[in-house]
């Protein structure tokens, strides 16, 4: 489905079938073999470094055919070479980076050429050539696809042909003349039996090569038939990249019969066979009946984790195909088959686009968003490099306009990633520009989710935005039970908010659809004041907010006044009646108060809560030796050692490795925020402390990238967290209880800072009224 798409007006290759179901037509006779090199490197293979697989054409148009691969682990580069006929010579036309796994040949696309590529190994060498692939053919000249409307049979072997059947032998290869056939003969091994049946009686054995066949664009059903009389069969088929026909056994006598649906988008059906005895006797291709609009549109969702349907067990997440039918009306259907880990690719790769594909019909609607995992270099099965991405877009654009549905494609949503002036960075930008201007070369509908979302964030700002993404405490959620501050993925407040965007920007399209989108209308009313603000785990650097959820509250605005200021100032933001308030000064008071807030507006603000921050008993600068300490710290570096006396340290014989990032940053870092070590499981932390409860804060993050860390304490998991890039993040543990006169801490991950507050026996809750 995915190895080969075409623009609007161009023609691609497809089967002269009218040829070949007149009466048994032959396909092939003899076999070839393959002795061809690339100049004089290709020699000497690099041993390291494997073939690449899965050479396949990414997209054709008259006069270019655009070919693609999967990643050959440490390769340096590649080498896409081609040939005019698949046992002959091929010469280098393209030579690529390691991240470039696609190449770009300008050629005669109206003759039939063959492409192999290779990895480049870190010596310069190359590895073995890949299994050989066609391109697709295209251009003046060349015919459109046709196939009988009861379909069509390929009896393969070299005996009786079977009624009405086409034969295919092993060779000569696919051809312009017979647009079916398979890519190298070399590999196909025909197998003659004796029999009465003439599609069991003769069978071919399918190595490593492709079965091809021109077809027009559509849904079929293929069925086939694998055995052999006299010998056992080991057979798995995988279609367009799709596994279609698992790996199946039969013994000598035996044939499996099945068959499998598919939706072809490129003109061209791909087969590859693997198994160690590969038997195949026959093959059915039979064009499914065209569909009729349905009473009401559907609107198909596709996309990856920030767009999923979650269950109740991950709650709060939630992505924003879940809640988009909240904005359109009750007249149309969302059926969102979005989920985590996936790429254009894989989405592809997996099957999925082509369920998609086999259910749309006219009148319906695809969104397609992609790019966050797409963008994930070394992980081969997402792994799209930003111009390949556009050709796997191009796919989900092609296979809906094909079907009579509207694509619109929904450029990648933003994560919570500010720079230096509070404004939100482009994610993936290189994403977001491919699938801009693949919506512009082909005239598709674009919601650009990218832009609307940073927007949104830039209004918002950085701490609001922690309860747009999934930002949430220990102790709440089951999935979360150790808590998360994912910048990524999304509550159900922040699910909501990309629906609307993305609701919002339809209802700019030129499309029916736009029609359909409604927006909810604002409450009555605004929530009650909150009521029961409390405080506890008072520590030197914050406390455990909490208050009675409000009924019909969105989201809750934490508001904060230091000693001596006049206004209160956002400190935080939260979907529930709890937060973690950090960033505070140790011995400090504060006024902290909550407003809840909803579609309406803002409540009155809650009783005004006095909060008094404890000195610590420890604060710790966590740095490299010789680094600059933070003032009020203690520093904590890779030469501070247990065992030294301090009654502090790392208990490991040397302390971990880290980095300083000094201070060209804008705005300039801290001490604290500037350096960091990087701790394991194998150097772990101890520090000696009175028997009691402690309240222990973490702060980590790097001013270079994203940065995580996972902390153990007294032997207890408290999970993991991930900070974004440029700044740090804190989090509060509490409570923890010490019995043996000594802080156990192992963290693993970047470690900035590490503070260390006793807590009193008794409960640290205050209240006051209105100030």
């Amino acid at each position: 489905m995915e190895s080969a798409t075409r623009s609007p007006g161009r023609r691609a290759a497809g089967p002269a079938c009218r040829a070949l179901a007149a009466g048994a037509t032959t396909v092939g006779l003899v076999l070839a073999g393959l002795s061809a090199t690339v100049g004089a490197a290709s020699s000497a293979a690099a041993a390291d470094v494997p073939a690449p697989a899965a050479v396949r054409v990414a997209y054709a148009v008259d006069g270019t055919l655009t070919m693609r691969w999967n990643e050959a682990e440490g390769a340096a580069g590649y080498v896409l070479s081609r040939s005019d006929a698949v046992d002959g010579e091929y010469a280098e036309v393209a030579r690529t980076d390691e991240r470039t796994v696609y190449a770009t040949d300008d050629v005669d696309t109206t003759a039939v050429h063959y492409y192999r590529a290779q990895a480049i190994g870190a010596d310069g060498t190359l590895s073995a050539p890949s299994a050989v692939a066609v391109g697709t053919l295209v251009g003046d000249g060349v015919a459109d696809p046709e196939i009988p409307s009861d379909g069509l049979t390929l009896d393969f072997g070299n005996g009786t042909t079977a009624a009405g059947a086409t034969r295919v032998v092993a060779g000569p290869a696919y051809s312009k003349a017979s647009r079916v056939g398979f890519v190298d003969p070399a590999q196909v091994t025909p197998v003659r039996r004796d029999g009465d049946d003439p599609l069991r009686s003769d069978l071919v054995r399918v190595g490593d090569t492709e079965l091809v066949v021109d077809l027009p664009d559509g849904d079929y059903t293929v069925g086939v038939v694998a055995g052999d009389p006299e010998a056992a069969t080991d057979i798995a088929i995988t279609a367009e990249q799709m596994a279609k026909v698992p790996a199946t056994q039969k013994a000598a006598g035996e044939f499996l019969e099945t068959e499998f649906d598919i939706a072809l988008v490129d003109g061209q059906l791909n087969l590859d066979f693997a198994g160690a005895a590969a038997n195949l006797a026959a093959l059915t291709i039979t064009p499914q009946a065209p569909r009729e609009a349905g009473a009401e549109p559907t609107v198909y969702v596709t996309g990856d984790s920030t767009v999923q349907t979650y269950t109740d067990y991950w709650a709060p997440q939630a992505g924003w195909g879940q809640m988009l039918q909240r904005f359109l009306s009750d007249g149309v259907t969302v059926d969102n088959h979005a989920i985590g880990g996936r790429s254009s690719k894989n989405f592809i790769s997996q099957g999925r686009l082509d369920e998609v594909l086999r259910q749309i019909r006219p009148g319906d609607y695809l969104y397609v968003q992609f790019g966050h995992n797409d963008n994930s270099y070394g992980v081969d099965d997402r792994y799209a490099a930003p111009a390949d991405y556009r050709n796997y877009l191009r796919t989900f654009v092609d296979g809906a306009k094909q079907r009579g549905a509207t694509p619109i494609l929904v450029t990648p949503v933003s994560r919570r990633s500010f720079d230096s002036s509070g404004h939100a960075n482009v994610s993936f930008p290189q994403y977001v520009e491919q699938a801009s201007a693949l919506a512009e070369e082909t005239g598709t509908p674009l919601v650009d989710l990218s832009a609307s979302s940073r927007a949104y964030l830039d209004e918002i700002g950085p701490e609001a935005a922690k309860s747009v993404f999934l930002w949430v405490p220990a102790g709440v959620y089951q999935a979360r039970p150790d808590g998360t501050q994912d910048d990524t993925h999304f509550q159900e407040y922040g699910a909501i908010q990309m629906a609307r965007l993305v609701a919002q920007d339809t209802a700019a399209l030129d499309v029916p659809l736009a029609d359909e989108v409604v927006e909810a209308e604002p409450p009555a009313e605004v929530p009650a004041a909150p009521i029961g603000l409390a405080a506890s785990a008072v520590s030197g650097t914050g406390a455990t907010l909490t208050w009675d959820a409000v009924d019909g509250a969105d989201i809750y605005r934490v508001e904060l006044r230091g000693a001596g200021d006049d206004a209160y100032g956002l400190a935080t933001t939260s979907t529930i009646g709890r937060v973690d308030l950090t960033g505070l000064e140790a011995g400090a008071s504060y006024d902290v108060r909550v407003v809840a807030v909803n579609g309406r507006g803002d409540s009155a603000p809650s009783d005004t809560l006095r909060l008094t921050t404890k000195e610590p008993l420890y604060r710790f600068d966590v740095q490299p030796a010789g680094a600059v300490t933070m003032d009020g710290y203690l520093p904590l570096d890779d030469t501070t050692l247990y065992a030294d006396g301090e009654g502090y340290g790392f208990t490991s014989a040397t302390g971990p490795g880290g980095r300083d990032r000094g201070t060209g940053f804008d705005p300039v870092p801290t001490a604290l925020q500037r350096d960091f070590l990087l701790p394991s499981a194998s150097t772990p932390i101890a520090v000696d402390v009175a028997d009691g409860t402690y309240v222990v804060a973490v702060e980590w993050g790097d001013m270079l990238g994203t940065a995580s860390l996972a902390v153990s304490l007294e032997g207890e998991d408290r999970g993991s967290a991930n900070a974004g890039r440029g700044g740090t993040s804190t989090r509060v543990l509490a409570p923890v209880e010490v019995t043996d006169g000594r802080l156990d801490v192992v963290a693993a991950g970047w470690l900035n800072g590490l503070t260390i507050t006793r807590l009193d026996d008794e409960a640290t809750t205050t209240t006051g009224g209105n100030r």
